[in-house]
């Protein structure tokens, strides 16, 4: 029986798909439980939650949404944490099987292969042409920023449902039917699911598909009553996940509006080649310097690409001045403009000039996202619709062979100017230690230095190891109770701050006063996190790119590290492991 070409072409755009992310990520296919993306903080909170979800369920029998792992004494809630459920759930047999990271690798090659063939499958609804449609998906799939956040955000990194959400959709405001109302609920369940913020970030791109397709199909009071449907059938399926977020924030919990923070996109970035470009991505270090202040963090890569930007050119063009082609070029600049953060910065100069991002503060549910730079995911989805028209319209002429050629030679230099390879991978630590931790009788563990929020990152992934409860912890939302006990006692502030300094406060004294405000049982003196030490291997790791995974500002002074040490060996004893790296203490 012979396949019709529409469906062998999406089965084809798959195996393409699949067969990029397997190259573009290599050796992460082949390594799948060994080695991880070459992220750190977030990447370490993302290991912890897998875990945590195979305990809570499978050991305890519990709900995930509490634990009492971290921030230790007392149970502590999760609802406002970041779980990223579908990707747990949907990876939980490889969990299982296989373990992490393999859970965790997996995932990260599903979001490439998945935005890509939601790509693909949109751009084709949308442009009508398989080949072109192809160039689309693979602008979606591998847009610089999608890569660097993956190394370090596995949620943000799943956006493949946005694509198939906008895809029925779009059939929904055309023609209606029980499938298309059906499918973009629980598309729309899912995407909020991967992350809620994704949920958030296709709402106005989606609202704006919508109005626009039904608004043609003069269907628009019958598409509303669909479209309800379809929000009741995501609001069921997702519901049960969003109701302990919810039944807190009834209950008056107010610690998960979090301050907006500055980091939109400069706009020279939009054009300027990403660091992991194995050609000229070094060449250009020194410009992105000059953007660095507002690109600090992980998943802030700006770059378009190019290609795409000629292809989606050449589409508006070709296009112009069809209804079609002002909507999607609408879409375009508004949520560039909203990724470029409250103000416009050219060159890493603030010019002042205020953007639309700075009236989302002042919007319900989306003030939420507090990231600019994290609109530029929808805005891709956008370029990779017209990318798909300019690449119909370059082609539309070519005979078969020809077409065939073209469309060829076109994702390559799309793939071309995307290249990030090597793919950043490491090894997960296996410190000594931690065997030595895990043997010990259960206990409070203190990692100094730890902390409570960012700085403890990797401290929820050496929990995983030695299965001990620790004082410190790194939630999405620090709880107001953990902040206050912070700053209240010297001593967790120095471990987990970095202040007061030495001989602003009695270390011993209080040391004492903390261990009896908080049962710690271990103590782990993380001899390699001293700012100097950190330094180091900055330093050294620089060329290769491992750098950055070596924060300073995590560290605490040699000198203060010394002064605890002492304070530890009056107070407890020597310690009971000691190597290069850690020593272990234990109370007497």
């Amino acid at each position: 029986m012979t396949l019709p070409q529409r469906s062998l072409s999406a089965a084809t755009a798959l195996v393409i798909y699949a067969v990029l992310a397997v190259v573009l990520t290599w050796p992460l296919a082949a390594r799948l439980g060994e080695i991880c993306p070459a992220g750190g903080n977030d990447l370490w909170q993302t290991w912890w939650n897998f875990e945590w979800w195979k305990t809570a369920l499978v050991e305890r029998g519990q709900s995930p949404y509490t634990t009492d792992l971290v921030y230790q004494p007392g149970e502590v809630s999760l609802a406002f944490h970041t779980h990223s459920e579908a990707n747990v759930i949907g990876t939980f047999p490889v969990l299982l099987a296989l373990g992490m990271p393999a859970a965790l690798n997996v995932a990260t090659l599903l979001g490439f292969v998945l935005a890509g063939w939601g790509g693909f499958l949109l751009a084709r609804e949308l442009v009508g042409r398989a080949g072109p449609a192809l160039l689309g998906g693979i602008v979606f799939a591998w847009f610089p920023q999608h890569v660097d956040q993956s190394l370090e955000h596995l949620n943000l990194a799943s956006y493949w449902g946005m694509p198939f959400f906008l895809l029925y959709l779009v059939r929904l405001a055309r023609a209606g039917g029980t499938r298309n109302v059906a499918l973009t609920g629980v598309f729309f369940a899912l995407t909020s699911l991967l992350s809620w913020h994704n949920g958030l970030l296709v709402l106005l791109l989606g609202a704006g598909v919508f109005a626009f397709e039904a608004v043609r199909a003069r269907r628009l009071p019958r598409a509303i009553a669909e479209a309800a449907v379809s929000a009741a059938i995501a609001l069921a399926i997702a519901g049960p996940f969003l109701w302990p977020m919810v039944r807190e924030i009834l209950a008056g919990e107010t610690y998960w509006m979090k301050p907006r923070v500055d980091k939109g996109i400069d706009l020279a970035a939009f054009v300027l080649p990403h660091e992991g470009h194995p050609l000229w991505g070094g060449i250009l270090e020194g410009a992105r310097e000059s953007l660095r202040p507002r690109y600090e963090s992980a998943g802030s890569t700006g770059y378009v690409g190019i290609v795409a930007i000629a292809l989606a050119l050449c589409g508006i063009a070709r296009t112009w001045p069809r209804k079609r082609a002002a909507f999607w070029t609408a879409a375009l600049l508004l949520h560039l403009a909203l990724s470029a953060g409250d103000t416009l910065v050219v060159l890493g100069r603030d010019t002042g000039v205020p953007m639309p991002s700075a009236l989302l503060g002042s919007v319900p549910v989306l003030s939420t996202v507090r990231v600019a730079n994290r609109w530029l995911v929808p805005a891709m989805l956008v370029v990779s619709v017209l990318a798909g028209l300019g690449a119909r319209a370059l082609t539309v002429r070519l005979g078969g062979r020809a077409r065939a050629g073209a469309i060829a030679g076109l994702a390559a230099l799309l793939l071309l100017d995307y290249l990030w390879v090597p793919y950043p991978t490491r090894h997960p630590p296996r410190p000594a230690y931690a065997e030595h931790v895990a043997k010990l009788p259960r206990a409070i563990l203190l990692d100094i230095p730890g902390g409570h929020r960012a700085r403890a990152a990797e401290d929820m992934y050496l929990q995983t190891l030695h299965d001990q409860p620790i004082t410190g912890g790194y939630t999405s939302c620090t709880p107001p109770w953990m902040e206050d006990r912070v700053a209240r006692l010297p001593f967790l502030r120095l471990v987990f701050e970095r202040a007061p300094p030495v001989g602003a406060i009695d270390i011993e004294a209080e040391l004492r006063r903390a261990f009896a405000a908080v049962p710690v049982g271990i103590v782990v003196l993380h001899l390699d996190r001293t700012v100097e030490a950190l330094e180091r291997a900055a330093r050294e790791e620089e060329p290769s790119g491992g750098g950055r995974l070596h924060n300073p500002a995590r560290g605490i002074p040699a000198r203060t590290l010394l002064a605890i040490r002492a304070a530890l060996h009056r107070v407890w004893g020597e310690p009971v492991y000691a190597d290069a790296t850690a020593e272990v203490y234990r109370k007497p």
